[in-house]
């Protein structure tokens, strides 16, 4: 399981804001990892598969085990791609005289070469994307407009799907979510006519929203707390609103149980913010919620080679005891 969202910038002056959490049940090695330009893809592909140097340099999460793959990232120009797990995905057979590329490579493929959704989407018509390592994703591209752009593979066939709500989680697909969010339109971020020792009830408007982690849910929650009326001030209270969204979005380690594979339990494992605006990209962690942030004009974009760093880093607060100490 995991979540997207988009928090829509109030104003120009302000940055565009986005950020998932990646949601697993099994511990996934990641590193943060930092692409410059130039470097040859895919890492891992498949016989007949499309080659490339990516010309954008890119910051993402990569799987650091034995199968290196971009999870997430977003690139110098601000655009990001994103795959979330889609269970029900069927994608196409090998197309004869048609391009080929894996599902495992979509997200290093996009940050590598394109600067607006409009480009990916005319790139990705123009090739085949077959299933590699019994993938089961789906993918959002957001770019520095605001726009997004919902990747799927139904029945053997690409959806796509243009937004600007840049929400989205897992199962059942796409079109199903925006049909059930239909049945929440009466829900708002403003309080009803609803009082409780004499006092309006905070928080009425959104009475009936579902709170439980099913994908459904999530989607709902989502969809409806990007709406937030809170305009920030500043970059921190801009990642501020996003990280406070993206944790209401979360699932606590071990409360989901797996009923078909005993013994496992889905959780959040990381999260990641994306400024499109100011071209930086911040994590955490599950147990070490102090955020840490990449910033793409303190990094040479020309360098030679990737470097990486562990997703999971040691400092998780600061002691400030000493402040209370007589001197």
């Amino acid at each position: 399981m995991c979540t997207n969202i988009s928090i829509p910038r109030k104003s120009r002056s302000l940055p565009l804001i986005s950020a998932r959490t990646m949601d697993w049940a099994t511990k996934l090695p990641t590193a943060i990892t930092f692409v410059p330009r130039g470097q040859s893809f895919p890492e891992l592909g498949q016989r007949g598969e499309i080659r490339w140097r990516n010309r954008l340099a890119f910051i993402g999460a990569k799987n650091s085990g034995e199968f290196p793959r971009f999870w997430d990232g977003i690139n110098e120009a601000g655009l990001s791609a994103a795959s979330l797990s889609l269970f029900c995905s069927i994608f196409p057979e090998p197309q004869a005289n048609t391009p080929l590329l894996s599902s495992y490579n979509v997200v290093s493929y996009v940050l590598s070469n394109f600067k607006t959704i409009k480009e990916v989407k005319t790139a990705l018509s123009k090739l085949t994307i077959v299933n590699s390592y019994n993938d089961a994703y789906h993918y959002i591209i957001s770019d520095a407009s605001g726009d997004h752009l919902i990747i799927e593979f139904i029945n053997g066939k690409m959806k796509t799907y243009t937004t600007t709500r840049g929400v989205l989680t897992n199962d059942p697909p796409y079109d199903w979510h925006l049909t059930n969010l239909s049945l929440y339109e009466q829900l708002s971020l403003e309080d009803k006519c609803n009082t409780l020792c004499d006092e309006e009830l905070g928080g009425s408007g959104q009475l009936g929203i579902p709170g439980d982690p099913t994908p459904q849910s999530r989607f709902i929650r989502g969809a409806l707390l990007q709406q937030t009326a809170f305009i920030p001030n500043s970059v921190q209270e801009s990642i501020g609103v996003a990280r406070q969204i993206l944790q209401t979005l979360s699932v606590p380690n071990g409360t989901v149980y797996l009923r078909k594979y005993k013994g496992l339990y889905d959780w959040t494992q990381w999260g990641v913010l994306r400024d499109h605006t100011n071209l930086s990209y911040y994590f955490y962690t599950d147990f070490n919620s102090k955020l840490y942030g990449i910033h793409f004009h303190e990094l040479n974009l020309n360098a030679r080679n990737q470097k990486q760093i562990n997703i999971d880093q040691p400092s998780w607060y600061k002691d400030i005891s000493d402040r209370f100490t007589s001197h």
